[in-house]
């Protein structure tokens, strides 16, 4: 359905609700929380009941599914685990069709290109995939632009262009492991969790190997702790502990006002609404920063004219993820911490490709510096009174200039459609 059309003969831009969009919650929660529209409202996305299957089943299942009515698949590789799942088992549910694996070279931050992994996994995983690899400096497409609203993706030029030139080899469907970190990754304060379920000496591995990032070893502790606590008082201690940004959210200075207070008024509602809900499920810490790196889950807009999908975020697969407990996303034998955090994305993947798989997590924070500054000019934005030109000139945080891009280049293309901006 074409959200537009139900808005009447010129639809109106609703600048407030695009102004929600840079709410500290949904800029890096990266979720919409409003349509674009005026007179046109949202339906949330209600998650799908947790229904126990054997995951590597369920896993094959949704790939087989998104790719039974094409004869050439593209995948969508960047040289770590979630996308190399959906290579394989789309290799194999393929029997024989074309498999196209395409990837963006780019630089991690210790220099090394994802082409490079991407050429070692296929050669050492004997993968007989066409890989294509696209330079992204050069190979950039505008993408298609969406009534539902701005795209969230960081690299909506250099995905744009993957999915053309997957068009133009023929591909029926472009696939991506979207969704994998937040779905299936171990959360933070699991320490207890994975005692119950893999004992005390993994716990303690897990304790180790989280000591470095995000709370740390004190937040485990004082997960531990807060057990003891009522149940308000445990969520909102989960939320200061676990979201410190976001325990008074503040919308960005570079939202000219009313949007800034709104967006501000609006997070801090937002808030107050997830740690009542977190309170009323009586979820453990670990239990609520896994339901909060999920949900509210925001669908997948294509960036080119090719369907798009990910395997992991289908209703069957996220059913059958949500039916694993937490613990059970750890496992201490792995031989390194990136792999025993990501287990169930190990346990994907054939047990002869342990030996090749990257041990380490990819960071491409350099990459994105760069595409944010295509938010540094937001004339149309400004123009309308919901950008501080001011304010955006002096903005350094990617994640807010990621999103006025996102913004400048949808707005840009509701005018063209014939939307008038209210």
């Amino acid at each position: 359905m074409n959200p537009p059309a139900l808005a009447g003969p010129v639809p109106v831009v609703d600048l407030s609700a695009l102004a929600l969009l840079l709410a500290p919650p949904a800029m890096l929660g990266e979720f919409a929380p409003a349509a674009p529209w005026r007179g046109i409202r949202r339906i949330p996305y209600t998650p799908p009941s947790s229904c126990a299957h054997w995951l590597p089943e369920a896993f094959a299942a949704a790939v087989a599914e998104q790719i039974k009515h094409t004869e050439a698949v593209g995948v969508l590789v960047s040289g770590g685990l979630d996308s190399l799942a959906v290579l394989v088992h789309g290799l194999q549910a393929a029997e024989g069709r074309r498999v196209i694996a395409l990837t963006t070279n780019l630089v991690d931050d210790t220099g090394r290109g994802a082409a490079e992994v991407v050429r070692a996994l296929l050669r050492d995983l004997d993968l007989r995939a066409e890989l294509v690899v696209l330079d992204p400096a050069r190979d950039r497409a505008e993408p298609v632009w969406s009534p539902v609203g701005p795209r969230l993706d960081a690299l909506p030029e250099a995905n744009a262009a993957s999915a053309v030139r997957a068009a133009d080899l023929g591909a029926g469907v472009l696939l991506s492991g979207d969704g994998a970190d937040e779905l299936l990754g171990i959360p933070r304060f699991a320490t207890a969790a994975v005692a119950r379920r893999r004992g005390l000496k993994a716990a303690g591995r897990y304790a180790a190997d989280v000591a470095s990032s995000g709370p740390g070893l004190p937040g485990e502790l004082a997960a531990l702790a807060a057990r003891l606590l009522p149940r308000k008082a445990r969520t909102r201690a989960y939320w200061a502990a676990n979201w410190t940004a976001w325990a008074d959210p503040v919308a960005p200075a570079v939202l000219a006002e009313p949007y800034r207070q709104l967006a501000t008024d609006w997070g801090r509602r937002w808030v107050d609404a997830r740690i009542a809900a977190h309170a009323e499920a009586d979820r453990s810490w670990s239990e609520a920063d896994a339901y909060d790196a999920v949900f509210p889950r925001e669908a997948i807009l294509p960036s080119g004219l090719l369907p798009e999908g990910s395997p992991f975020l289908t209703e069957h697969f996220l059913a059958a993820a949500l039916a694993l407990p937490v613990g059970d996303r750890y496992d201490p034998g792995l031989p390194t911490a990136y792999l025993r955090c990501k287990a169930q994305v190990v346990r994907l993947l054939p047990r002869h490709a342990l030996g090749v798989l990257p041990r380490r997590k990819q960071y491409f924070t350099t990459a994105l510096a760069r595409q944010a500054v295509t938010g540094r000019t937001a004339p149309v934005c400004a123009e309308a009174g919901l950008i501080d030109r001011a304010a955006l000139a002096v903005e350094t945080d990617p994640a807010v200039l990621l999103v006025v891009a996102a913004l400048e280049h949808w707005l840009v293309g509701a005018l063209r459609h014939g939307a008038a901006i209210g």
